[in-house]
């Protein structure tokens, strides 16, 4: 629970009321006092208030009226409420529980009472918070559906775009593609984050707050789209920035806009340079293999021929020879398949590191037992780092350098030991050690959150909720 407001004339009766809350088992993040109506509904107009015990007879405005203009309010999660009185008046109360009241409470307030409010509001929060997450999840899904989903209809586009108005509110907007995976980036009421298909990840940003994005994302190259204004038109704006992030993804560049590089490249790869580059990798002729496809990725950053194009061929030449020795290939197939998946990289040179690394170890791939024992060392060592130092401003290039490999290598290498990338597995480390510490210690949830390495306590909640099913709260509570 997030915030209690406490409207009371009466400053004794007041404070006692908010021991009583405090003592009353449900972990409650801050208690908020006021002594009349009006200052109670100014409170609940501006922030979100999640339970409300409010005298009925105040000065400036009573219980009853403060009930009825939070009402009008319109609040999308209104404040549950228990209104506090002197008088058993059964009618009364009956009046106030028409109007929204959930609890009619009797002076003098009894502790157990105010526990036994609490207990049931929380569980009621929680169940609501669970049901808009689940109706959230079901739109987010039917968005995902419009954008991605080649044959969808028109008027299923239509029936989706009208459902979205609630969750996407901005009058104008674009969509940013980038392999941005989810992260590093606070969430905002200014922006939707999503995952796309290969590492094509977008966010849908309100238009005046595009450039406050793009400045988050200054260590990634990404597509942007036109501006829109239509929810219908997002999966048009979606293939934009999809189209501009496979450019910044050629070119190196950080931002494309949709506005620059109108038209494509017209070159053609031949089959013959294709098939010459297979049979090089295939017969050992690395140097030659290697020389070929950076020739090839150099035409493409200048524009030349298209990454869609490069993309297509690399395919080919990939899967021929693999084809070739499927038999005697000892690495997995799917870990050598995965490096078909381009966009998880930030630009093409990138991407063609991973690639001259397993041409160079082709050989020893198909001569040699499957024996990578130094990259297990490194990885092993990369492990302990990462047990031992969770708790500081941890990332994957400073692990790879602390173990002295290759960034795109380190990716690769440490999935295919661990069976996860390594954002997945430092937040498991982390949420485990936090486990811990909520086991066996009495230490604050801010204090625990920032022991293991998040800055912002907002960000381990979620993180927390997202791999557990509990807030950090709500698991210290599991274990009594």
């Amino acid at each position: 629970m997030n915030k209690v407001l406490i409207c009371e004339d009466e400053k004794l009766i007041r404070q006692g009321i908010k021991t009583m809350v405090l003592r009353s088992g449900v972990p409650i993040n801050e208690v908020i006092e006021c002594n009349n109506g009006q200052s109670a509904l100014d409170i609940v107009a501006k922030s979100q208030i999640d339970v409300l015990f409010t005298d009925i007879k105040m000065p400036k405005m009573e219980g009853t009226e403060l009930v009825s203009k939070i009402n009008s309010l319109n609040l999308e999660t209104p404040p549950l409420i228990a209104t506090i009185s002197g008088y058993d008046d059964f009618e009364y109360a009956v009046e106030m529980m028409r109007n929204g009241v959930k609890e009619y409470l009797l002076k003098p307030v009894d502790r157990n009472k105010i526990a036994e409010v609490l207990q049931k509001f929380e569980k009621e929060i929680n169940e609501r918070e669970e049901e808009k997450q689940r109706k959230k999840q079901t739109i987010y899904q039917k968005l995902l559906y419009m954008i991605l989903y080649n044959s969808i209809k028109p008027e299923e586009i239509e029936e989706i775009s009208d459902s979205l108005r609630d969750i996407i509110p901005f009058e104008e907007y674009v969509v940013i593609v980038c392999n941005y995976e989810g992260n590093e980036i606070e969430e905002s009421d200014d922006y939707l984050f999503f995952n796309g298909i290969d590492y094509m990840n977008f966010f849908i940003v309100d238009f005046k707050h595009k450039f406050d994005l793009i400045d988050k994302l200054k260590n990634y190259c990404i597509g942007v789209s036109h501006i829109y204004n239509n929810l219908r038109d997002l999966r048009q704006a979606y293939y934009e920035a999809g189209a501009m992030r496979k450019i910044a993804f050629g070119t190196g560049i950080h931002i494309i806009d949709n506005e620059f590089y109108r038209t494509n490249p017209s070159g053609k790869y031949s089959v013959k340079q294709m098939m010459q580059t297979a049979n090089l990798i295939c017969s050992g002729k690395i140097d030659e293999s290697i020389e070929l496809l950076q020739r090839f990725v150099d035409n493409v950053t200048a524009r030349k021929y298209s990454v869609e194009e490069f993309e297509e061929q690399i395919k080919i030449i990939l899967t021929t020879t693999i084809n070739m020795y499927k038999s005697s290939l000892k690495a997995g197939e799917e870990d050598i398949m995965d490096l078909l998946t381009m966009y998880r990289y930030q630009t093409i040179e990138e991407y063609l590191d991973v690639i001259k690394n397993w041409i160079s170890r082709f050989d020893e791939l198909i001569e040699e037992e499957d024996d990578d024992s130094r990259n297990y060392i490194k990885i092993q060592n990369a492990i302990e780092y990462i047990k031992d130092n969770y708790a500081s401003d941890l990332n994957m290039a400073v692990v790879s350098n602390y173990v002295s490999m290759n960034y795109s290598l380190f990716s690769f290498t440490f999935k295919k030991y661990t069976g996860t990338n390594f954002v997945n597995y430092l937040k498991e480390i982390r949420i485990g050690e936090a486990k811990k510490l909520l086991q066996e210690t009495d230490m604050k949830i801010v204090e625990i959150s920032s022991k293991v390495g998040y800055e912002h306590e907002k960000h381990f909640t979620r993180t927390f909720k997202t791999i557990t099913g509990l807030t950090p709260s709500q698991y210290r509570n599991s274990l009594l």
